[in-house]
């Protein structure tokens, strides 16, 4: 069993004994002697970052006191066989600490929160679930969970709906919560993660993070706030004060419109997706891939407010992500990502890799302008674009040199 030498710190690249080319960030409180039994947070990064993961989580389990093991290994994207290894790996090793059997928790985003989702319902191991920016999947259906859920998503993120939707068929289930934050498709917050590990703390009988969970629904307006206090009285009973604003919230004909417009374009966000993302082949064959995406249409609807803008906002962020990221291996890829700029001219990555589709497609000219277009939003990375295979055609020339240079600046 692993000593309370490590406590306090973020470890790196700790090596799973079953598997040493498995490796994780591991957190262990400074209240960790080895002999008192601890929570476990298991983290699971789309992308293996498990650094970058584990101090998202870092400050809430030092006051809370629970151990986090977060993971090198886990995808959101490609085969599912990366994901099973980590977790045949991950957990033989909570052996190796003084852990609380019965508090296991996971913690996933995008594909592996989806992942998390997995691990619980196929183990019955997990009490708690924190399930960023997920969608719903067959796979994985509600209806299996078999632990407490704490869901998030970006008010922009594209699967905000589809996590209201879990969130929704979780009732009279389980024990669950859903919120909202502003941001788009990405992990949580040090301070949302405080507040699931203390709503998880609450359920298992630790009333400390009541108070605070009762200020911050006294500071929401509102449909956020009419969400809020049903979730805390779910997780707490029946409590006086919020009983009273939760009984006014639902008498409230501006949260009764809000709750309309919400369905209203919950409904025109279902339908895009059914009749643009269910239909890409016959999308994708089109001229004009920015009026085939009703790119314009949206951006229109996305200046506006409430839950139509929020609606039109979420539609171009999954357009954004399809034509800059899932599709760039198709044969339009220069085309896709034409899209993808013309949504988010901001943005780097797109930049960078329209340049790279250009590239790979002889197209020189095209190439150098995306790439200096990708420099000028931000992009600094001249070492991965010197070893970039995409840029081979370009390199030695005279332009790409002096690209090379303002990405070292």
């Amino acid at each position: 069993m692993v000593g309370c030498q490590l406590s306090g710190q973020l470890v790196e690249n700790v090596s799973a004994r079953s598997d040493p080319a498995q490796t994780y960030t591991l957190f262990l409180p400074r209240s960790y002697d080895g002999k008192r039994a601890h929570p476990v947070l298991l983290v699971f990064d789309p992308r293996g970052r498990g650094t970058v993961a584990a101090k998202i989580f870092e400050g809430a389990a030092e006051e809370y006191g629970w151990i986090v093991i977060s993971s090198n290994q886990t995808r959101s994207d490609g085969s599912h066989e990366p994901n099973e290894r980590a977790i045949r790996a991950l957990l033989p090793e909570l052996g190796r600490y003084a852990i609380q059997p019965d508090r296991l928790y996971a913690a996933g985003f995008s594909g592996t929160a989806m992942m998390a989702w997995g691990v619980g319902i196929a183990t019955g191991r997990l009490a708690g679930v924190i399930g960023v920016g997920g969608r719903l999947v067959a796979e994985v259906p509600p209806s299996k969970f078999n632990f407490a859920h704490y869901g998030f998503a970006g008010v922009r993120d594209f699967n905000h709906r589809e996590m209201r939707l879990v969130d929704e068929a979780l009732k009279g289930r389980v024990p669950h919560r859903f919120q909202s934050f502003d941001g788009d498709h990405r992990w949580i917050t040090p301070a949302h993660a405080r507040e699931a590990l203390g709503w998880f703390e609450a359920l298992a009988g630790n009333r400390a993070a009541f108070a605070e969970d009762l200020a911050a629904a006294d500071a929401l307006q509102g449909l956020e706030a009419l969400r809020r206090y049903r979730a805390i009285l779910r997780t707490y009973g029946n409590v006086g004060r919020a009983s009273a604003r939760l009984a006014a919230l639902e008498k409230d004909p501006s949260v009764q419109r809000e709750l309309s417009e919400e369905k209203k374009w919950d409904e025109l966000e279902a339908g895009y997706v059914n009749g643009v993302f269910a239909r890409l082949p016959s999308i994708l064959a089109q001229d004009d891939l920015v009026k085939a995406f009703r790119v314009p249409d949206l951006r229109r609807r996305a200046a506006r407010g409430g839950a139509e803008g929020a609606a039109a906002r979420r539609l171009l962020e999954a357009v954004y992500g399809q034509t800059s990221f899932y599709l760039r291996s198709h044969a339009r890829a220069a085309a896709l990502l034409g899209v993808a700029v013309e949504i988010h001219p901001e943005r780097w990555d797109a930049w960078y890799n329209l340049a790279a589709a250009h590239a790979r497609a002889g197209h020189r000219k095209q190439a150098f302008a995306a790439l200096e277009k990708s420099v000028a939003a931000g992009f600094r990375d001249a070492k991965q674009l010197a070893a970039d295979e995409d840029f081979a055609a370009l390199r030695g020339e005279k332009r790409f040199e002096e690209v090379l240079a303002s990405a070292s600046q």
